[in-house]
């Protein structure tokens, strides 16, 4: 062991008991803390700023918000009234609009409607005159016969409409469609009846050529005025040769006459006396008033 018996000389540069063992110079991480410190204070500071400016701002929006739109105002009453006149003004056009809209489509709706009806009718009518072509080509009557004076002048006949196809259902049509000759004229009946397949019968009332049954007047007689100021004079005649089974009223009321410059198609009253049929008649005078 080695052994000094001179201490070493003093040096006063040297470090002593005094001097830090952590040097007073900061290190990098330390600086980096205090940065960050100081950011954190300055957003603070601007954070601090723009919640103050909102606010500011924030009041005094709202106090000319509220200004602008008191109820008690006069000028914010007319502009409410103008705002709601004017939607009503909207509202009540855009209905206006539904209306005439809505009524357009009601009017083509009833439009196609009634072309549909009448396109139908028209198919319907097409094929029902073709088929009455062919059934006129092929049908014919039968069994034409005369029957009782009806009127005057006028005969009731009937005949059987022979060739109907059993399965054709509109038989009465084709039996008003078809004509028939009496008398070298061509008559259509004036009704049908349908007593089923091939027993279709048409009645005819022929007002030509029936001398047979023309009834006539006889004995005028004047029975003067009805009543005194009535002016009315009373005519009465006595109807002739009423064909066998004919009925009296109706030979009454239809068998024409002519007298006093008047001419009548048949009588105003009819009435039957002692087995004899006399017209009535009351007719203006003014030598009876």
């Amino acid at each position: 062991m080695r052994r000094y018996d001179n201490p070493p000389a003093y040096n006063p540069t040297s470090s002593s008991e005094e001097t830090p063992l952590i040097p007073n110079e900061p290190s990098h991480l330390h600086q980096s803390f205090k940065s960050l410190i100081r950011l954190i204070r300055r957003f603070q500071t601007a954070l601090i700023v723009i919640i103050t400016a909102s606010i500011a701002i924030g009041i005094i929006y709202a106090s000319v918000f509220n200004a602008c739109n008191d109820p008690l105002d006069p000028d914010v009453r007319n502009r409410i009234r103008k705002e709601w006149e004017f939607e009503l003004l909207k509202r009540a056009e855009t209905e206006r609009r539904w209306q005439l809209e809505d009524s357009e489509r009601i009017r083509l709706r009833e439009q196609w409607g009634r072309e549909a009806e009448e396109h139908k009718r028209e198919m319907e009518e097409r094929r029902k005159h073709e088929e009455e072509g062919c059934l006129r080509l092929n049908t014919v009557w039968t069994d034409l016969e005369s029957h009782t004076c009806t009127s005057y002048g006028t005969r009731e006949y009937t005949a059987r409409l022979a060739n109907i196809p059993s399965y054709y259902n509109r038989r009465v049509d084709a039996c008003m469609a078809a004509p028939v000759q009496i008398h070298g004229v061509e008559y259509t009946p004036k009704w049908c009846e349908d007593h089923g397949p091939n027993n279709v019968i048409g009645h005819w009332e022929v007002d030509q050529h029936e001398p047979d049954c023309a009834s006539y007047w006889i004995w005028y007689k004047d029975f003067g005025c009805i009543s005194p100021g009535s002016g009315q004079r009373r005519i009465e005649h006595h109807l002739e040769n009423i064909p066998s089974g004919g009925d009296w009223k109706e030979f009454c009321a239809t068998t024409p006459v002519s007298f006093r410059g008047m001419h009548f198609t048949g009588a105003q009253f009819c009435f039957n006396k002692n087995n004899a049929t006399w017209g009535h008649w009351a007719i203006d005078d003014e030598s009876c008033d």
